[in-house]
């Protein structure tokens, strides 16, 4: 491609000597003639003064324009060159075919400059002075031909070297666009920034500082302290109790102070009673004991959302052209469980897994969901047609060892919460399911040691199954391997 090239700067090189020397002495008025002279010898600044001499005389001269630009742009002058290529083509097309060859030649010079101070960069990261190179180079390449979709990517990836994500998004925005949206590299890079955006967005909204926490029985102040003065406070009046028939002939005694205090910034309402909190209503929920984290400023939760969309958006686009990237795949089925569109993550992988149920990696991403979403009985249906597809699929024989492991805690959880209620005969029953889970987990994750034998993280976790399965021969033996690898590091 290089070769390519330089070929194609050559001819047009050659295009400029042809045009001045067939041209140079045919009725030109003194200033282009003296022009093509300092051309020739290279002179450029001379050649320029010249030029603008004769534009300034004659400004409807379409060739004196013309020229004029081509100088310009033998001076790096970029900018200028366009500006007299554009007049020259207001007043005729006479040019149009050469000013596009010189745009393709300096476009040429400065791309293969930026992939060069690029590539030195790359290879000594502390001269930051070639990735500013570069980033001018391929900027300037944009300016010349606007349209050129290469350009603006490498300009992308050279803020993205610099680490400077922010100034990387428009230009890939226009590769994309230019492209089409056919340009995979860049969609899923422009993806990848979109989801970096929300998930930093996410870290700021579950900062700890951006939540209170109150709890039920704590007195006013505390609630003052925390959240301020509410919004509204509605007193709610006790009915007091009248006997009927005769007078009553002592006093009643008085009725506690109910109030409400509504925040509605914070969607939050608690229900005091003589200055204590009794009840705290958020998030549709009404809590009588206990205590509440409340969160103080949701715009990061929303900023978080709408770039989620964004990168969903992007990587379903990117799915559609290449259905078997498992790194896209990936990314898309995380944004959207973290965009809280579970359900739709779902829905899309299903009907994914519905149109190929050839592409294990569509399988296994849908298992990943369901697994998830505690639907272990579906996921490891997916996860099982995954491992038909390839037999040495190491995530999906994982997960299938997972789901078996995850199901099994689970009904050892109901199994506690049973035996708490004395109910004995059901919690054998869910003890016995937790242990059978446990044992159909186990020829997975032991076929994970002969594809990876030093997997210190399986090695363990083989051990604690075989623990509670109560092995204790097969746990030791398992917890001796996991010890023995991690000696060796």
């Amino acid at each position: 491609m290089s070769k390519l090239r330089s070929i194609l700067v050559l001819s047009v090189f050659a295009l400029v000597l042809i045009y001045i020397s067939v041209t140079g002495f045919q009725c030109a008025s003194a200033e282009v003639t003296g022009a093509k002279v300092y051309m020739q010898r290279q002179d450029w600044v001379n050649a320029e003064k010249q030029l603008l001499k004769e534009v300034e005389n004659n400004p409807k001269n379409d060739e004196a324009w013309f020229l004029l630009g081509y100088v310009r742009g033998e001076q790096k002058n970029y900018k200028g060159m366009l500006e007299a290529f554009n007049k020259s083509l207001e007043i005729s097309n006479r040019f149009e075919k050469d000013i596009a060859n010189f745009k393709l030649k300096y476009w040429v010079d400065n791309f293969n400059a930026g992939v060069v101070y690029f590539g030195r960069f790359q290879n000594n990261r502390d001269s930051v002075q070639y990735i500013e190179k570069a980033i001018e180079a391929f900027k300037t390449a944009t300016m010349i031909i606007p349209d050129s979709a290469s350009a603006y990517k490498n300009l992308a990836y050279s803020y993205l070297s610099k680490e400077d994500i922010s100034s990387a998004v428009e230009p890939l925005q226009k590769a994309v666009e230019l492209s089409k949206e056919k340009d995979i590299d860049a969609m899923k890079m422009l993806g990848k920034i979109y989801y970096d955006y929300a998930y930093r967005h996410t870290i700021k909204f579950e900062d700890p500082e951006n939540r209170k926490s109150i709890s039920v029985g704590v007195n006013a102040d505390v609630v003052r302290s925390a959240f301020g003065n509410p919004d509204v406070v509605n007193v709610i009046k006790q009915e007091q109790p009248q006997p009927k028939g005769k007078k009553p002939t002592r006093t009643a005694p008085p009725q506690p102070k109910v109030e409400k205090w509504i925040y509605q910034k914070y969607g939050l309402t608690i229900e005091l009673e003589n200055d204590v909190v009794k009840s705290i209503t958020y998030a549709g929920q009404t809590y009588q004991e206990g205590s509440v984290s409340v969160v103080l400023d949701s715009t990061e939760f929303y900023a978080a959302r709408e770039w989620y969309d964004k990168a969903i958006d992007m990587f379903n686009k990117v799915r559609n052209l290449n259905p078997s990237d498992e790194e896209t795949l990936a990314f898309l089925s995380n944004a959207y469980i973290n965009a809280g569109r579970s359900d739709e993550a779902l829905e899309a992988f299903r009907s994914s897994v519905e149109a190929h149920p050839e592409n294990k990696y569509f399988h296994y991403n849908y298992g990943v969901l369901l697994l998830r979403a505690e639907r272990f009985e579906e996921a490891i249906k997916e996860f099982k047609s995954a491992v038909e597809i390839d037999p040495n699929y190491k995530e999906a024989i994982y997960n299938l060892g997972a789901s078996y492991v995850n199901w099994g805690v689970k009904l050892k959880q109901q199994s506690e919460d049973l035996a708490l209620k004395q109910n004995l005969e059901e919690q054998k029953k869910y003890e016995d399911m937790a242990k059978e889970k446990f044992r159909q987990a186990l020829p997975y994750l032991e076929r994970l040691t002969e594809l990876d034998p030093n997997d210190v993280f399986i090695w363990d976790l083989i051990g604690k199954i075989y623990a509670n399965l109560g092995d204790v021969e097969k746990a030791e033996a398992a917890f001796k391997k996991a010890d023995e690898l991690r000696n060796k590091k």
